[in-house]
């Protein structure tokens, strides 16, 4: 057994060095502009943080169920025109499946016409209110980038309304095959995206630098070649990290997907409420 744990300590210790190796790199090769990112999970915020940059946009710490999601992103600025209002419950069932059961019981908050915000790492609705409104106020507008992910209930249909949203700079995260396009990041799996695929495997088909200064980043061929080989490091030493976890009966973070499979085959394909 201690072996093992001490297996499990030096992968932990590879993705720890390869993910600060890659994201030193990042640092290098970005050009410092100010950027806001729109993104239906942490994805963002996760960025941000990889750039030590500030949060110039209140999607960090949050997530949105793929419907609400697109419905919030084709009337952005009614949407956000006016704080979030608060909500007792979801509509969405997978939701209450999961809400305070799995997950805790975190703040949810209504925009506009009825698009759900669920505020999944904070612990009140007065800090969750607090942070959206200071960071809402800070978008920059002439800089946004937006980013989809392929799960929350999304759809093909979905990721082609993605597509066809007026934004100069997106990216769809996916497995899927049936969708092509400029801003399609092809993961190379299969079914929604996954946690992992979201957390570090995306890096290997995706240059986030090269996406936020327009192609333009600093240090030319030779640190873009050695910031991919980084990023490729640090997705195959977490997925390392995750195999061997998996082998010695670790359970591996699921995304909500993942968990409603997991509880409709628990019960036996009965609903699960809260």
């Amino acid at each position: 057994m201690e072996s093992q744990n001490r297996s499990l300590r030096r992968l932990d210790a590879q993705v720890r060095w390869f993910r600060r190796a890659a994201n030193v790199l990042w640092m290098a090769r970005h050009d410092g502009s100010d950027f806001s990112i729109l993104s239906n999970n942490c994805w963002g915020g996760a960025i941000y943080r990889s750039l030590r940059r500030p949060y110039l946009s209140p999607f960090a710490g949050i997530f949105l169920m793929a419907p609400c999601y697109l419905r919030l992103l084709e009337d952005l600025r009614a949407h956000l025109r006016h704080p979030p209002r608060r909500a007792d419950a979801s509509r969405y069932e997978a939701i209450r499946m999961v809400r305070g059961r799995i997950l805790p019981a975190y703040p949810i908050g209504i925009l506009g016409d009825g698009a759900e915000v669920h505020f999944l790492h904070y612990a009140s609705w007065e800090e969750a209110l607090d942070k959206w409104n200071r960071r809402t106020a800070r978008i920059r507008w002439d800089r946004l980038f937006v980013k989809f992910s392929d799960q929350n209930e999304s759809s093909a249909d979905l990721v082609r309304r993605f597509q066809g949203l007026p934004f100069e700079r997106t990216v769809c995260l996916t497995n899927r095959t049936d969708v092509a396009g400029r801003n399609v990041v092809c993961l190379g799996g299969e079914g929604p995206a996954t946690r992992l695929q979201e957390d570090l495997e995306y890096r290997r088909h995706m240059d986030v630098p090269d996406w936020l200064c327009d192609g333009k980043t600093r240090g030319g061929d030779v640190l873009r070649r050695w910031s991919r080989r980084a990023d490729a490091c640090a997705a195959k030493a977490s997925l390392r990290r995750m195999a061997a976890g998996i082998a010695q009966g670790e359970e591996p973070e699921l995304t909500l997907d993942e968990q409603v499979v997991r509880l409709r085959a628990s019960s036996g394909g009965a609903e699960c409420r809260t």
